[in-house]
């Protein structure tokens, strides 16, 4: 009897270790490399820094090479990405600007001089 009582719950653990093991392959976030210039990606990363926990994120950021950790390489990409935005593509790794374009510098004079 104690053989058989042994048997069915070493059955009926595995059967729920392997419920639990479909629930995390079922649920598990995709492993994606963090892209600044994807607006979704910067939501995720908004709600890590509001709630402190990527537990509310959609995905699973892979870490890239040359950073300690997700957080800091997503605010590294992310302050490239804003300052590649306002001034245009002069970040480390990224082509120059067109060297062809010129600038004009026009001198305006005030409609009301104080003399």
């Amino acid at each position: 009897m104690t053989g058989l009582f042994l048997c069915v719950t070493i059955c009926a653990l595995l059967t729920l270790e392997r419920v639990n093991m479909n629930k995390l392959l079922l649920n598990c976030r995709p492993a994606t490399v963090f892209n600044a210039a994807n607006k979704d990606h910067r939501k995720a990363y908004y709600h890590f820094i509001k709630y402190s926990t990527w537990g509310r994120s959609p995905y699973q950021f892979l870490l890239e090479p040359g950073f300690e950790d997700i957080p800091t390489m997503c605010r590294h990409q992310l302050c490239e990405y804003y300052v590649s935005r306002e001034f245009g593509d002069r970040i480390k790794g990224q082509p120059p600007m067109n060297k062809s374009t010129k600038l004009t510098v026009v001198k305006l004079k005030p409609k009301n001089p104080i003399d």
